[in-house]
């Protein structure tokens, strides 16, 4: 494989931050994977599907969407503008495939063909999901933890991105939202990725400034996250011409990204020491008496040699049960609902709506926190966090139920969100950044272990067994249907605990070294800044004045 990922200074002023916010536009496509619900009435209508096929086609875009191995080695070998134009090509075809199968040609499309098109597209969102990691990780080397929880809030929100344009303008036309999605898509590898082609490079700005943007980009994700939030629980409220008002506002939210590449307000930066423009400095900047420091890994090896490390195989453990009783409840959240509470329930909308603003805010702080703390506590520890807060929801629910719900669901959430706010990070920082798109394909395949095991082998047949001797079959308003699914999320977090943590203290020695590094920064002496390499370093800038 080609190894590392270029990291070296963009062809224009602040490409970094150009890349990052296109980068997390096409985010917004890999977001439409859990869109699905949105559009899938019109296949069970033009093909007379029954609930057992629909749940099919949604395994088969969920499997599409996780095992990116082939992209990641292709994204390692030419590059991520290569992965991000493919997964746009994807996801183009795949929901393309669809819409002419409702549209032109329904009810003649053989049903294998069906479930094709969903792993095609589901593939294209695994796809840019990758690439756009890889890259940002890359740009950011010294900010891993800020782009990981940013990017991934920002997946994470794009479910009420896309359930806002449906509603807004396409409602209740699904087989158009369809259509929009593949054109969507197509726009998106003609118009953003040329963009990340030609500003992509690593971060050449002040520490202070290149904090407070994330800083900025962090209050508008959380603002945002709030915002969907209201208008899902307000929805059925909500008239035609306001839901049109709400979707020019997302535009707008969506378009502020392309703001970042312009300084930050000096209320949120400190002084540089001298008058020279700190933009105009290149690589070698600086802000007081902060330098960038770019540290070697401590321990780098290619794909292949990682799949050979104990530590790997301790790492994929934990997602798969972290990511697969994270998924059991996400999939099942529509039925669990009535289950505990006894009845049919109208707060299914409010319920999701509730998980997935937690579940964006928990990416963001765990991305945010872990990278803030960094020096001070390995981000393994973050890891055993997001496993203990799943557990902890889990009996929650098992032993509280209907009154404590929310509650459960919260805990759960957060812990789910939080995984993916170190998990990308992680990888690279405990094999190294070499192969890197490689690498995550690898850990991203876990998920989809995860979902097998906990949704389709645990808490699907739990459920079919339980709900045929409930009197509302094929519903079922019994706690009974999902107990001993809970029960065994529990048992399950429980090792998975235990195995995080004798992670972290395998791994606590490239966290201390990392530790050591950054401290080491504070240390060089004046006539020592700029000096090249030392003890595996390279800095980057001035020292105090």
């Amino acid at each position: 494989m080609a190894g590392h990922i270029a990291s070296e200074p963009s062809r224009v002023q602040n490409g970094a931050w150009w890349t990052l916010a296109s980068s997390m536009s096409l985010m917004l496509i890999a977001g439409t994977i859990y869109g699905f619900g949105a559009w899938s009435p019109a296949l069970a209508e033009a093909y007379s599907l029954g609930q057992g096929s629909i749940d099919m086609l949604a395994v088969a875009s969920h499997l599409g969407n996780y095992l990116v191995l082939d992209s990641g080695f292709l994204t390692a070998k030419f590059g991520t503008v290569f992965g991000m134009f493919s997964g746009c090509l994807y996801a183009c075809a795949g929901y393309t495939f669809l819409y002419f199968s409702v549209e032109v040609f329904p009810g003649q499309v053989p049903f294998w063909c069906l479930v094709a098109a969903c792993f095609v597209f589901g593939h294209g969102c695994g796809t840019i999901d990758n690439a756009v990691m890889t890259q940002a990780l890359a740009d950011f080397k010294e900010y891993k933890g800020y782009a990981n929880g940013c990017i991934k809030a920002y997946f994470g929100l794009a479910t009420a991105t896309v359930a806002t344009i449906y509603t807004a303008v396409f409602k209740p036309n699904q087989s158009d939202f369809l259509l929009f999605l593949g054109v969507y898509s197509g726009i998106c590898a003609l118009t953003l990725v040329p963009v990340v082609a030609f500003t992509k490079g690593m971060v050449a700005e002040p520490v202070q400034r290149v904090k407070s943007k994330f800083t900025l980009l962090t209050v508008g994700i959380v603002a945002f996250a709030f915002y969907f939030f209201v208008v899902q629980l307000e929805q059925e409220h909500i008239s035609t011409t306001w839901w049109r008002c709400i979707l020019v506002s997302v535009g707008l939210g969506m378009a502020s990204l392309f703001l970042l590449p312009l300084r930050s307000p000096s209320c949120f930066q400190r002084q540089p020491a001298t008058e020279q423009d700190p933009a105009d400095a290149g690589a070698s900047e600086s802000t007081g008496s902060e330098a960038v420091v770019q540290s070697a890994p401590a321990r780098e090896v290619s794909g292949m040699q990682m799949l050979g490390h104990m530590d790997f195989w301790l790492f994929v453990f934990v997602c798969i049960v972290g990511q697969g009783v994270g998924l059991m409840f996400l999939s099942n959240a529509a039925q669990i609902l009535p289950a505990l509470v006894g009845h049919e329930s109208n707060l299914q909308t409010a319920l999701v709506a509730t998980i997935s603003v937690f579940n964006s805010l928990a990416r963001l702080i765990f991305g945010s926190l872990s990278e803030m703390l960094r020096g001070k506590i390995a981000r393994s520890w973050f890891l055993v966090a997001a496993i203990l807060l799943l557990m902890i929801g889990y009996m929650i629910l098992w032993v509280a139920g209907q009154q404590f719900l929310w509650i459960g669901a919260i805990f759960v959430g957060f812990g789910y969100g939080g995984l993916s706010g170190v998990q990308p990070t992680m990888i690279g920082e405990l094999f190294g950044m070499s192969d890197y798109s490689f690498k995550y394909a690898c850990s991203a395949a876990a998920a989809a272990i995860g979902s097998l095991v906990f949704n389709e082998g645990v808490a699907v047949p739990i459920f079919e067994m339980n709900a045929a001797g409930q009197p509302e079959f094929p519903k079922c308003f019994s706690s009974v249907c999902f107990d001993t699914s809970f029960l065994v999320a529990i048992c399950a977090c429980l090792p998975a605990i235990f195995v995080a943590v004798f992670l972290a203290r395998r791994s606590r020695w490239i966290y201390a070294e990392a530790s050591s590094e950054a401290s080491h920064v504070g240390s060089v002496k004046d006539e020592e800044c700029g000096a090249g390499t030392q003890r595996g370093l390279k800095i980057v800038g001035a020292c105090a004045q």
